[in-house]
């Protein structure tokens, strides 16, 4: 009996042998997971993903808190109410948490292509995810002091994002009526 475990265990030995053998290379593993990867490119400017996707959904998480000024901590009408306006909020806030990782692909305009070699830049973008990535905690939380919070936070990164790459946009919060796509439509037919 003894002898069968033995014969058992040497050929069991054998087999493993065998396979590592037939194994690839760690590196030539890491080739072929690179080579699986699809560049990406992107076939719009970072500045249109910016206007459309970062800065229209920014303003919807910014109506949405209320005015966060020190001492007049303030609902406003955009302040969520129902299901459905969390439901709204819930896309916006997923919006800006994916929309970091989409600036760090370029665009075809050469700003794009130094813009993400920068390591501030890379910076920033991830601190749009984080930003975003607490508007949906938020969210979930249906918490507006946290909703606030993660709204400040992309104050703080759009501004300095702004000053170091696009210093010539003028810093200005829109009205309803000057960019009436942030706002639901029917609060914006009242005006």
């Amino acid at each position: 009996m003894k002898m069968i475990h033995t014969a058992i265990g040497c050929g069991l030995g054998a087999v493993l042998v065998i396979l590592a053998g037939c194994a690839p290379a760690p590196e030539q593993s890491a080739q072929r997971v690179e080579q699986a990867q699809p560049e990406f490119k992107s076939v719009v400017p970072i500045n249109d993903v910016m206007v459309s996707i970062i800065d229209h959904n920014a303003h919807i998480i910014w109506n949405a808190a209320g005015d966060r000024s020190p001492g007049k901590r303030t609902a406003s009408k955009y302040t969520p109410k129902n299901d459905q306006d969390w439901h709204y909020l819930e896309h916006a806030a997923t919006a800006l948490a994916a929309s970091g990782n989409m600036i760090l692909i370029a665009g075809p305009p050469k700003d794009d292509q130094e813009w993400v070699k920068n390591p501030e830049w890379r910076k920033f973008a991830q601190d749009v995810t984080n930003a975003g990535a607490k508007a949906v905690a938020a969210v979930e939380h249906r918490n507006l002091e946290e909703l606030g919070t993660a709204g400040d936070d992309l104050v703080v990164t759009c501004e300095a994002c702004h000053k170091k790459f696009k210093p010539e946009l003028p810093a200005h919060v829109a009205k309803p009526s000057e960019q009436p796509e942030h706002y639901p439509k029917n609060e914006t037919k009242a005006k």
